[in-house]
């Protein structure tokens, strides 16, 4: 059995520590979580006179040290993809994670994308945590995060203070009304949007490898076949995806490659269906009345407001997370909170996409589309 937690004295802001960067070294998502830390460290002092710390590897030079010493960079990949749900029980590892269990205690956790294997530790030795990342749904007036708590009441808390569910079919049929007075469509019916991704995400991690496709072949000419035309759309920063050759390869009818934004792409009723490993197009497309073709679960399990957020399930969250309150009502079950306030910034379209340099391409169908001249 383990000791109970001691008193929380502080807030460790962590991420994926063995998500190595483009170039196979320590620290692939070290600026979203120093993003994270500095965005909500004044808060969580006002909340509940805390200091909030960062631990990442790019902060730390003896976590730095030990993912070097760990792994070559060029198979950083592979290992970070192999360790993402659990790490080994051997000796190269166990020193390392006692350590890391030594600085986290008495802390509460606040993570920007766990992955499973910290999450679990975390759990086994009772250290209170938020789990935050950006939200999947993306065609908001602003970008959402969403958020999971490890304490069971503060779970049901983020079920009442998350975003309506209904702002997002909202949303979705003013971009899709836009969408269709503007675009003058060149698809067919029945057009299957084939989404690609980085092909080095977390969101491809499965069974401890990275996603394949031509072990999906068969599948994927299965789904396209059933489609009369299939368009390929390539993330925006990584032209190639194994999805993408499958695809290419399915002997349907193909059309090509295509560049259009992709919210105006699900906007025409000619796209009826999208395919995808795991994108957060399949969790968007939806609130388009596509038809979605999933090869992988999604990332995460959302929950909007007046649900019974399950344990592992991520509410959904809009800016409020900024605000002082939030904060007292996720530590109140950990320390000492001062006084709620009920203040929060003035409402601002894009205030997270600006702040997070992240816009998607919304900018294109929201904030710098070109009007069309007058009586067109």
């Amino acid at each position: 059995m383990h000791e109970p937690a001691p008193r929380i004295t502080g807030v460790t802001v962590l991420c994926d520590l063995l998500r190595p960067d483009g170039s196979g070294n320590p620290g692939g998502v070290d600026r979203s979580a120093a993003w994270l830390c500095h965005a909500m460290r004044h808060q969580i002092r006002l909340a509940a006179g805390l200091d909030t710390q960062l631990l990442a590897p790019t902060h730390d030079p003896v976590l730095h040290a030990w993912l070097t010493a760990l792994r070559p960079p060029g198979e950083a990949d592979a290992l970070w993809a192999a360790c993402h749900a659990e790490i080994p029980d051997d000796a190269a590892w166990h020193t390392p994670i006692q350590r890391l269990l030594a600085r986290l205690r008495g802390q509460f956790c606040l993570g920007y994308e766990l992955p499973p294997w910290l999450v679990r530790l975390l759990d086994l030795h009772a250290i209170p945590y938020l789990d935050i990342r950006l939200h999947p749904v993306r065609f908001l007036d602003d970008l959402l995060f969403a958020v999971r708590a490890s304490c069971p009441d503060t779970q049901a808390t983020l079920g009442g203070i998350a975003v309506p569910e209904s702002q997002a079919a909202i949303s979705a049929g003013l971009i899709e009304a836009m969408g269709r007075l503007v675009s003058e469509a060149t698809l067919p019916p029945d057009t299957l949007l084939v989404i690609g991704q980085m092909p080095f995400d977390s969101t491809q991690i499965i069974d401890g490898t990275f996603f394949d496709a031509q072990t999906r072949q068969a599948e994927i000419n299965a789904i396209c076949a059933r489609h009369r035309a299939v368009v390929l759309k390539p993330h925006p920063q990584a032209p190639s995806h194994s999805l993408l050759h499958a695809a290419a390869a399915s002997g349907a009818n193909v059309l090509g490659v295509i560049s259009d934004n992709l919210y105006r792409l699900l906007a025409l009723p000619e796209v009826s269906a999208v395919l995808t490993v795991s994108s957060s197009v399949a969790q968007e497309a939806p609130y388009f009345g596509k038809i979605v073709h999933a090869l992988a679960p999604p990332p995460v399990r959302l929950g909007w407001r007046g649900d019974a957020l399950a344990a592992d399930a991520h509410a959904s969250i809009d800016d409020t997370a900024l605000s002082v309150d939030f904060w007292r009502l996720m530590l109140a079950p950990h320390v000492v909170v001062t006084a709620r306030d009920g203040a929060r910034l003035p409402p601002k379209p894009n205030r997270l996409r600006i702040a997070l340099d992240s816009f998607w391409n919304f900018n294109e169908i929201d904030t710098d589309r070109v009007p069309r001249g007058p009586g067109a």
